[in-house]
């Protein structure tokens, strides 16, 4: 399987919603996951539910602090 990055999420666009990332690309986006993953098997039926990674947008612009 091939490694993707992230895309960066407009918060503004997708903000309160769920969103489905393939091939390092935005692919779907709903409020429900329901809706999400069906969206996202319309747009890629090709591609394994394996391989589409789900994420859920903050309504806000969040910062994640990383300490090692």
């Amino acid at each position: 399987m091939k490694k993707y990055k992230t895309p960066i999420i407009d918060v503004k666009k997708y903000g309160g919603k769920q969103v489905a990332i393939a091939g390092g690309h935005i692919i779907a986006s709903g409020r429900t996951l329901e809706e999400v993953i069906r969206r996202a098997k319309m747009i890629a039926p090709q591609k394994p539910l394996s391989e589409i990674r789900i994420f859920s947008v903050p309504k806000t612009l969040s910062v994640i602090y990383h300490v090692s």
